[in-house]
């Protein structure tokens, strides 16, 4: 069995793993948000005054739960476009693969002409799959945590 290193699987992947390094990137960044910003202590007593100062509170608390659900779904919108960009990734490796034999018709359906293009496709899907899982996971416990921290909140207002 071959193993490829990570720097092979960048390599083989082509510029699209920088899109989809990004997508972690700020997919991490979301995450570190959230489990600061919905925690009891700190989302809660936050939300609480700021619905006694109101001049609507009704208003006020649909404001906080809807930027509570709002911050969730950047979680929700990496794991739908990171599957994706590891398609893109997929689509562009066969076409490379292709590509290479019709321009080489000596060359015919050798593996080593089509090995770059398929690699590519395998590495971007993986990876694009390995940036949305995460997420898609996450999305589903924060978005649990908030409906909870809304509910806490209509409880105490």
């Amino acid at each position: 069995m071959n193993v490829i290193t990570f720097e092979q699987a960048w390599n083989y992947g082509g510029p699209l793993m920088y899109v989809l390094a990004g997508f972690s990137v700020i997919a991490i960044a979301v995450m570190m948000y959230l489990w600061y910003s919905q925690r009891q202590g700190v989302c809660v007593p936050d939300a609480l005054a700021r619905i006694k100062a109101a001049k609507d509170p009704a208003a006020e608390a649909a404001r906080i739960a809807d930027r509570l659900n709002a911050a969730v779904d950047w979680l929700a919108d990496i794991a739908a476009i990171a599957p994706l960009v590891g398609l893109l990734g997929t689509v562009l490796g066969m076409f490379q693969a292709f590509g290479g034999i019709a321009s080489d018709v000596t060359a015919g359906a050798k593996p080593v002409v089509l090995a770059a293009g398929v690699s590519q496709a395998i590495v971007t899907t993986i990876f694009g799959l390995v940036v949305a899982i995460p997420c898609l996971c996450m999305y589903a416990l924060f978005r649990r945590r908030a409906m909870k921290r809304i509910a806490e909140i209509e409880e105490l207002a």
